[in-house]
Formats: structure tokens, C-alpha cells, sequence
């Protein structure tokens, strides 16, 4: 046989040789009898936590899986995106079942994500967890500063105004109402505005309609406001009026409704605190005013909270019974006729126990934590207003719900000012970031 032939004849057998051989693991396909190749077996890989569509997950959260089960050195990858076709491997070669997510690399709030965990055995892929989603937290609060500069105070109007948000008036620790205008487009930097012209006020209402900011009631001059005061930049303060149409309680809550401001009555000292007037207001301008309904039915008029979300009026009442917590809700589509309560057993401690504010279509409730302590706080969110999930993992916040005032600046929520005890005793110029 010519040299020629015989080297072809050899390299035909060793090729034959190779083919008849098993997978090596290093990506050669298997020939069966019947001369089809089989594909790697791909085992699946359970993952622990988060669990599948949990929500709210931290924005820091941990990561864990089972483990592969081999005699052979095993690697994962993580995967992470905001889709399901978005993945991206974000660590890879790890030896142990979890992975934490650092501060410096904190996930978004309140987005849903994507996740999937492949394990390596020598470069190979052996097994795959099935696609995971789960919700980050819409709230996390931290302290942005716990002495902002315009001072430790309580009962001041705090309101956001031409994308700033404004702290007028209140009384110092010395009981003394202030005058001063202070502004922030931040919640930490402060800027003095100047000084409100009427003098010193407190426990006034502040707030924002027909690009004018107004001033409702409060304490003035030692007595309570009968008054109504505007201003078109928060600075120059004009009075509209010495007299209203209503006798200006001390919280009595007025929120802007479509193209008018309702005005709700709240409590007065002088007055039995559950006494027939439960009046309904309602102003087109900010100034006339019209009786739209003797008796909104509210059973208490210390702590509601009144929010606008998606057209719909929603009340928030705590018991006014402190040895009974839970939180009734109401709805009015005109601010007059307002549904039956529907209660939800959420905590709470009473007399201005409860603070709300609306964010991406949802209301936000501050109110104690459940296990305590009454003098910190927790988070709900809630798309009706009576369905209730947490809004954090966080489950205790060392602020108080008592006297704060919650806002939200171009879709970030802040708690202002605000006091640590009902009487007053204790004043607060601490800003929380709560997103």
C-alpha cells in the first residue's frame, strides 16, 4: 500500500476512535447507538431568598441559594436586571450560597427585579435556577439632618411650594411664636427667607393653591386666626381677609380638591371634642367661602388625615377610643358625601397619631411600628386606601408620626420638624429622607 493511502486509512480511525468516545466535559457530544447526540444535562437549582414575588424586599438585600451537590470545586453567577430578558451577570466565580448587596450598590426602591443563579462545575454549566422576581421597598428612611438651621420648633406651617419646600412660623422651646420664613430644595440645606410681616404664628395651616401659597387659622397675636394670608413667593405676605366664614379650628385640615380647597373642620379646645359641627367648606379662590355640608360624619376631629389620590377624596381616622387601634377609612368623589368607614387593623397611638402622604398612585401611612415603641414609627402603603402592606423592611424608625408633617418634592417624601410629646415639651428640627 503506498505511504499516501495508509496515512489517510490511519487518520480515519482515530477520527472513528473520537466519535465512539463519551462526552469529556469539555463539550464533545455524546453518540448514541442510534447516532443522535444528547445534550449536557442542565440540573435545576432552587433559590431560598428573596422568595419568588416577595415584596418589599430591602433595596440591600440577601441573596442566598441551595448548594450543588459535586465532588468537584463548584462556582455560581449571579444574574441581576429589571427584566426578565435584561439579566446581567453581576458577580461571578463565587464558592459560597449567597451574596449580599452593599449600601454603595443599593438596588432601586419600589422596582421589580429580575434574578438567576448558574452553577459551574470546570467552566461547565451543571445547574440553573429559574428566572426570580422580586419588589424592592418604596420607603427607606435615613437622616439627613437632625439640626436643620431654621431651629427646633413645633406647630410651624410646612408646605411644598415652587419645587422648594417652606417652614413658616411655629413656636421655639420657650413657647415663643416665631415669625421667620425658611426654605430648602433639598431638606437639608436651608435658606432664611425673611420674617412672616403679621408676627408670630402657630398651629396655622400652609398651603399651596392657584400658585399662591396661604396661611388658614393657627394662633396669632395670642389668639386663634380668623385670618387668611397669601403670598406669591413665600416671602412678601399680603392679608386677604380678618374674617372667614368659619370659626378657624386648630386642625382643621384643608386640602386642595379639582379646582377648589376643602376645608374640614377639626378640634377646638373650647367645644366638646366629638360636639354636631363637623363643617364642610369649600373655596374656588382661595377666599370666598361656601357651606357645602353641616356634618362631613367624621367620629373623630383630632388626627384625620385627608389625601387626593386618583380624583377620590380618602380619610384616614385613628379611633378616637385609645384602648382600640385601628384606622378607619372613608371616600368621597366631592369632598361632601363621604362613604361608610372601612376599618384596618393598623396600629395606632391616638391623638395625632398618624401622618399620610401620596406617592406613585399610592398613599403612604406613618404610624407606630407593631411591636413598639410608640415613639418610633413604621411605613404602609396602600392603592385603596383600606389594603395595607408594608412600604419598608425597616421595622421600627426612631422618628415620631406626633405633629410631623410629610411632603413630597418632585417625588421625594420628607418628614419635617414635627415633636416628640403631645404636650409639646420636646421641640424637633431633625429632616428625614424617606425615599
Amino acid at each position: 500500500m503506498k505511504p499516501f493511502f495508509r496515512s489517510i486509512i490511519v487518520c480515519l480511525i482515530l477520527l472513528c476512535q473520537g466519535c465512539s468516545n463519551d462526552d469529556n466535559g469539555n463539550g464533545v457530544v455524546v453518540i448514541d447507538d442510534d447516532g443522535v447526540g444528547d445534550e449536557p444535562i442542565i440540573e435545576t437549582l432552587a433559590t431560598l431568598t428573596p422568595s419568588n414575588n416577595e415584596i418589599p424586599v430591602s433595596k440591600t438585600p440577601s441573596i442566598s441559594w441551595e448548594n450543588y451537590g459535586s465532588d468537584q470545586p463548584i462556582t455560581y453567577s449571579l444574574f441581576l436586571g429589571t427584566s426578565e430578558n435584561t439579566l446581567t451577570e453581576i458577580e461571578s466565580g463565587l464558592t459560597v450560597t449567597s451574596y449580599d448587596i452593599e449600601i454603595a450598590n443599593a438596588l432601586d426602591l419600589n422596582t421589580e427585579y429580575f434574578w438567576q443563579i448558574i452553577a459551574y462545575e470546570e467552566g461547565e454549566t451543571v445547574a440553573q435556577s429559574e428566572v426570580q422576581t422580586f419588589t424592592t421597598e418604596l420607603i427607606f428612611p435615613s437622616l439627613i439632618t437632625e439640626d436643620a438651621a431654621y431651629g427646633a420648633r413645633k406647630a410651624t406651617g410646612v408646605e411644598v411650594f415652587d419645587d422648594k419646600i417652606w417652614v413658616i412660623g411655629g413656636r421655639n422651646e420657650a413657647d415663643v411664636a416665631l415669625t421667620d420664613i425658611w426654605s430648602s430644595d433639598d431638606g437639608e440645606n436651608w435658606t432664611l427667607e425673611g420674617d412672616f410681616p403679621f408676627g408670630g404664628i402657630y398651629g396655622h395651616e400652609l398651603i399651596a393653591f392657584n400658585g399662591k401659597l396661604w396661611i388658614y387659622g393657627g394662633i396669632s397675636e395670642g389668639v386663634l386666626s380668623n385670618k387668611i394670608f397669601s403670598s406669591e413667593d413665600g416671602i412678601a405676605w399680603v392679608e386677604e381677609t380678618e374674617t372667614t366664614p368659619f370659626i378657624q379650628y386648630q386642625n382643621s385640615k384643608f386640602e386642595v380638591f379639582g379646582d377648589s380647597i376643602f376645608r374640614f373642620a377639626g378640634y377646638s379646645g373650647d367645644i366638646d371634642d366629638l360636639s354636631p359641627e363637623r363643617n364642610v367648606y369649600s373655596s374656588i379662590d382661595g377666599l370666598n367661602w361656601n357651606l357645602e355640608i353641616e356634618n362631613h360624619g367624621f367620629d373623630t376631629k383630632y388626627s384625620f388625615q385627608i389625601e387626593d389620590l386618583n380624583e377620590t377624596l380618602y380619610s384616614f381616622e385613628p379611633n378616637p377610643d385609645l384602648d382600640i387601634e385601628e384606622i378607619s377609612t372613608r371616600t368621597s368623589m366631592d369632598g361632601i358625601n363621604w362613604s361608610s368607614p372601612e376599618v384596618s387593623e393598623i396600629r395606632e397611638r391616638g391623638i395625632n397619631s398618624v401622618r399620610t402622604v401620596v406617592l406613585d398612585g399610592k398613599i403612604i401611612l406613618m404610624t407606630t411600628p407593631v411591636d413598639g415603641p410608640n415613639l418610633d414609627s413604621t411605613f404602609y402603603e396602600s392603592s385603596n386606601g383600606v389594603d395595607w402592606v408594608a412600604a419598608t423592611t425597616i421595622d421600627s424608625v426612631p422618628i415620631r408620626a406626633i405633629f410631623y408633617a410629610l411632603v413630597n418634592l418632585n417625588g421625594e417624601l420628607f418628614a419635617i420638624g414635627g415633636t416628640q410629646r403631645s404636650n409639646f415639651s420636646t421641640t424637633n428640627n431633625s429632616v428625614w429622607k424617606l425615599n
